[in-house]
């Protein structure tokens, strides 16, 4: 991979050219393809732009940070273009394991082998209370789902919104 510097309103250091080329290589490692990388760095006034283009055959990925020290803008810049390389590449390996629209229904979509997958997580504090407060809260709520502790069995519950507009819960065994 061919790797450029330009340093506007600055002169580039070797120690900064020498960190961008050993973080560059680490992404070459992700995307084999890369044939050219751009480094542009400039400074105005108290900002340090760090600004990063990688290019290939099949595309290009561009990263823009900004922060007071030109290493803290260069390795924020080459973070962002790790998430678009392992983003690009996610893609690509779910284009080419994907079925042909040429072989019709016949062949399976990756994700029907594999099972489903679970499209949302978040974390949910779990406060103790009874079940009509739990009822209170859940009719604040837009998600229609809450997971509390139950004040008198000291139990995990799910406390859920059913389609019929009533409400479901859900407590473990012993």
């Amino acid at each position: 991979m061919k790797i450029e510097f330009t340093g506007r309103q600055t002169e580039i250091s070797d120690e900064l050219r020498r960190l961008s080329e050993r973080k560059l290589a680490k992404l070459g490692k992700l995307l084999p393809s890369l044939t050219r990388a751009h480094v542009i760095l400039s400074a105005d006034k108290h900002r340090r732009v760090a600004e990063l283009s990688l290019h290939s055959r099949q595309l290009d990925l561009v990263a823009i940070e900004v922060s007071g020290d030109f290493r803290r803008s260069l390795a924020g810049a080459i973070e962002k273009l790790e998430r678009q390389a392992q983003r690009q590449r996610t893609k690509r390996r779910l284009r080419k394991g994907a079925a042909s629209p040429r072989l019709g229904a016949t062949a399976a979509a990756p994700a029907e082998r594999e099972g489903p997958r679970v499209i949302r997580s978040r974390r949910a504090a779990v406060k103790p209370m009874t079940l009509e407060e739990a009822a209170l809260e859940l009719d604040g709520r837009g998600d229609g789902v809450l997971v509390y502790r139950d004040a008198n069995s000291e139990r995990v519950s799910v406390l859920f919104r059913r389609k019929d507009g009533n409400l479901g819960l859900i407590e473990p065994e012993a």
